[in-house]
């Protein structure tokens, strides 16, 4: 009797489908992978931009303006690789395959730290303007807005891009910079970033330069560096012609730079502080990278004092920040580990940051290829497409795919007598799946 019980059972939990022809199968297959096919290369034109910061933020000719900033860094890189012909610098394949000559060499007497050469040539891409552009947008940056800049030699072509993206905004910067930089970075000794800086401003490519230049290095004063390291950064900041920033440590780096950017504006506020590389006073180095991470990094709380009582969003700046990020989103821990510094700073006073470091993940997340070895132009990548845009079409698409399986799986009794005419089904074929005998 147990046996004969256990067998029902069996009985109503095994089902086997119904007899489907291979054209059947075939058919189901095709379509699913020309949805996914039309989806994903869906033109980007069709999910407007101007809607990427909502109704209330829309940016004026956001499109326009993202693609004038990446020829403008274009026309930047190709600027500073022609300066590197007129040199004489050696750009060797292995460390610059494109030849944009925005990749310096391995190793050199202003050299601060090792490089990651992947991410040197990955941000050599003039399409990271437009990524800038859109990570200002998600942090409430309009044009004409005040923003705050810190950058150093490490990632010129980002620098690059994000002076063009700031300019294509209509915003107003304020930028202090630093010297030195990291390995493939901007580590020739006679084109360093102040120079860079300064022959693309004497171009015309770019609007604004730094206030003020630092050293850059350990404790932002290139601390541990040499005395002939120290003087080849100084004489590349003279040949600027801006004036130096010398400080003590890395507390009185972050005290003048605050300084600066207070006294740059006045009763004004900024809109966000933007960070490109490592710098210690910046954002505390490695360390502070690591707590801070990629993109923006907005303030615990948007009910700041300065936000209610209107004052000055520098000069209220305390000496710790709670942080939110991915990781940590309530900004406890940042708040307990983060090294003071002028992003940390900005952030307890209210102000968002823009972090554009780890390069390879930004640009997979926007679209941008990985270490191209070919020259890439104005205009490309997924940063012109917004993800966001596309998830409904993809449900659709999903539900579309249900809907066709489900036809062909569990047929109307009519439509499986038509389809025997026509031979889709075989003639044992039933609307219903069979239990298993």
């Amino acid at each position: 009797m147990i046996e004969k019980n256990k067998i029902r059972n069996m009985k109503k939990l095994y089902y086997r489908p119904q007899k489907i022809s291979s054209a059947s199968l075939l058919f189901l297959a095709v379509l699913s992978i020309a949805v996914v096919i039309a989806i994903r290369n869906m033109p980007s034109r069709w999910a407007s931009l101007e809607n990427l910061a909502g109704t209330a933020m829309r940016i004026p000719d956001v499109e326009d303006r993202m693609l004038r900033a990446s020829e403008q860094a274009a026309d930047a890189f190709d600027a500073i690789h022609c300066e590197r012909v007129v040199r004489g610098h050696p750009m060797l394949d292995i460390h610059d395959p494109a030849d944009t000559g925005m990749v310096g060499p391995s190793m050199s007497l202003v050299t601060s730290l090792p490089g990651h050469l992947e991410a040197k040539l990955t941000s050599v891409n003039p399409n990271f303007a437009a990524v800038a552009m859109r990570l200002l947008i998600e942090a409430g940056v309009r044009p004409g807005d005040r923003i705050a800049i810190g950058c150093t030699g490490s990632f010129p072509a980002l620098n690059i891009a994000v002076y063009s993206a700031a300019e294509a905004m209509d915003l107003r910067p304020v930028i202090i910079s630093s010297a030195a930089s990291s390995q493939f970075g901007a580590n020739s000794p006679d084109l360093m970033w102040p120079d860079m800086e300064k022959l693309l401003f004497e171009q015309g490519i770019i609007n604004h330069r730094s206030e003020m230049v630092s050293r850059g290095g350990f404790q932002d004063r290139a601390a541990g560096m040499s005395d002939d390291t120290r003087e080849i950064l100084e004489a590349s900041i003279t040949r600027s012609g801006l004036p130096l920033m010398d400080s003590a440590s890395d507390d009185d780096a972050i005290e003048r730079r605050m300084m600066i950017y207070s006294q740059a504006v006045e009763d004004e506020t900024y809109a966000a502080y933007i960070n490109v590389g490592g710098g210690d006073a910046s954002v505390g180095g490695t360390v502070g990278n690591d707590v801070l991470g990629e993109g923006v990094i907005r303030p615990m709380s948007s009910f700041h004092p300065r936000n209610l009582l209107g004052l000055n969003n520098v000069a209220a700046a305390t000496r710790t920040a709670g942080v939110a990020t991915d990781a940590d989103p309530t900004g406890e821990a940042s708040a307990a580990t983060a090294t003071d510094c002028v992003a940390a700073r900005f952030l307890a006073s209210g102000v968002p940051v823009i972090n554009m470091i780890n390069a390879v993940k930004l640009a997979k997340q926007y679209g941008l290829p990985v270490a191209s070895t070919e020259i890439i132009h104005p205009g490309e990548g997924g940063v012109y497409v917004i993800a966001d845009m596309r998830r409904p079409l993809a449900v659709a698409g999903i539900v579309f795919i249900l809907l066709a399986t489900l036809l062909v799986v569990r047929p109307p009794a009519r439509l499986v007598d038509a389809g025997k005419k026509r031979g889709w089904f075989g003639d044992d074929a039933k609307s219903q799946p069979q239990l298993m005998v």
